[in-house]
């Protein structure tokens, strides 16, 4: 599979549940999302293919950084920025886990 075709899948899993938390938000949520996506996926994928660091280290510090984004961008309570942040990349990570192991 294409890598890109996994920034795609990332979207397609961690987009839908920010639109959930922020509704009120919603074309704010999705821009931020989207932009904090298109930092983070491609920089964890470049550290995975050119360092030895814990891959479950860096989705730690991916979460972290989506979550002081969100917090920053949309304005909302650092709880629910850290809800957004680690449950969307919970999922991703997840999901990319049994794409891996089972495709």
């Amino acid at each position: 599979m294409n890598i890109w075709w996994y920034f795609v899948i990332t979207l397609a899993i961690e987009l839908p549940v920010i639109a959930v938390l922020f509704r009120k938000q919603l074309k704010n949520a999705m821009a931020a999302g989207f932009l904090l996506n298109l930092f983070t996926w491609p920089l964890l994928n470049i550290l995975l293919y050119y360092t030895s660091a814990n891959v479950n280290i860096m989705e730690l510090g991916v979460a972290v950084t989506e979550s002081i984004g969100y917090y920053v961008l949309l304005q909302c309570s650092f709880r629910k920025a850290l809800l957004a942040g680690f449950l969307a990349n919970l999922l991703s990570y997840g999901a990319g886990l049994i794409i891996n192991h089972y495709l």
